[in-house]
């Protein structure tokens, strides 16, 4: 990864920030993020319209944590 830190709730840390095609999609992400509250801990996060949970939820749910 880059010295720069790539984060957003969609995806949490982006990883292969040298490629500047990933620097594209990830630009993209950004532009076409908007507010919302997560479903499952109620947080504010910027994701994408059509997801409904934030990455560190999402990622809670993959490792069997229920809180």
């Amino acid at each position: 990864m880059s010295g720069q830190l790539y984060y957003d709730d969609n995806f949490g840390v982006w990883d292969d920030m040298d490629d500047p095609d990933m620097v594209e999609f990830y630009e993209q992400v950004q532009r076409t993020n908007v507010w919302k509250i997560c479903e499952r801990c109620d947080r504010k996060v910027k994701i994408q319209p059509h997801y409904s949970i934030c990455d560190s939820c999402a990622s809670a749910i993959e490792r069997g944590l229920d809180y």
